[in-house]
């Protein structure tokens, strides 16, 4: 299964999630490959501080946009899931991240300007559909701060303007993801209790969806 972890906007936490959620499927059993599509490559950065002796993951760079489709068919045949560590531009490699999913999860954190600059992605979330039909997307909550009501609000917003599922795991504001960043780790292997629970939630609810969506054998 390929997932897209992507959106337009920088900041939002496309390679935090992307590395935790592997980091997860890994200690599952899951053979898997994330491909950094970010010019930064962050990811590559934090595949490198990992140390050897934790489960066995892997990432490649790819920031030619043509290239992507053909490396992720290739790895594909190898690892169980690719998940695609997207990059926030407007540039074709977004589209080619759309088109070469399986499944598209889209975070967004609970501001005021993340809302407004989503239309952009929509748009061309819809125009890569006119081309390979429908692509299953979903809404995953960022930085989330259950005390503040105007991420509440948000929420709600959301899910009443765009025709896109809200995943009902969302991921708090929490200092663990980027101090288990640092060393290459993901949350489920730090010292903090309840970023991984979440993170483990957030994995199953993600399976229990690609299942749904016939993406995955059960």
């Amino acid at each position: 299964m390929r997932i897209g972890i992507t959106n337009l906007k920088g900041g939002v936490g496309k390679s935090t999630i992307t590395q935790n959620l592997a980091v997860c499927l890994a200690h599952m059993g899951y053979r898997v490959v994330i491909v950094d599509t970010d010019t930064n490559q962050n990811s590559l950065s934090w595949y490198g501080a990992r140390e050897k002796d934790l489960p066995d993951l892997t990432v490649v760079g790819v920031t030619d946009s043509q290239a992507l489709s053909k490396t992720i068919d290739n790895l594909h045949k190898d690892y169980d899931i690719v998940l695609i560590d997207g990059t926030p531009n407007l540039s074709q490699m977004v589209t080619r991240i759309i088109l070469s999913s399986d499944l598209l999860l889209i975070p967004i954190r609970p501001g005021a300007q993340d809302f407004r600059t989503m239309e952009e992605f929509i748009t061309r979330y819809n125009e890569a559909k006119e081309f390979r039909g429908e692509i299953p997307a979903f809404f995953l909550l960022n930085e989330f701060s259950p005390q503040k009501k105007v991420h509440e609000g948000i929420s709600g917003m959301i899910e009443s303007s765009f025709d896109i599922e809200l995943l009902q795991t969302k991921v708090n504001s929490r200092v663990a993801y980027t101090e288990a960043s640092i060393s290459g780790k993901g949350v489920y292997e730090y010292s903090d209790a309840k970023a991984k629970n979440e993170m483990v939630r957030l994995t199953k609810e993600v399976l229990s969806k690609s299942k749904d969506l016939q993406l995955m054998e059960e």
